[in-house]
């Protein structure tokens, strides 16, 4: 019998669903939020799509209610996945792990 490997690039990903829109102590965690959202589009295998729905989302739905949540599902490359989680839990921001 043959066994043959695979040999294909597969990158797993980590998804984490959170709202970006989640109401933070003050402007400070805020823009430290965005920031860190907006690295993490970056390098998420779903970044552009992430970033044209935040971007509806802000010339959107924020503008009539600035309270309204954009639920948003990152796709983290498997290396990344504590790098994410520990950068959201220093910042406040609440998420859920899917996968």
């Amino acid at each position: 019998m043959k066994c043959n490997g695979i040999s294909s690039n597969l990158n797993f990903a980590g998804k984490y669903q959170l709202n970006a829109n989640q109401t933070m102590p003050n402007q400070d965690a805020c823009l430290k939020r965005d920031f860190l959202l907006g690295v993490a589009c970056g390098y998420a295998q779903n970044g552009d799509e992430i970033s044209k729905k935040l971007a509806d989302f802000y010339n959107g739905a924020y503008n009539a209610d600035k309270y309204a949540p954009c639920n948003v599902v990152f796709e983290i490359p498997d290396k990344m996945n504590d790098t994410f989680e520990e950068c959201m839990s220093k910042i406040g921001q609440k998420f859920d792990k899917l996968a």
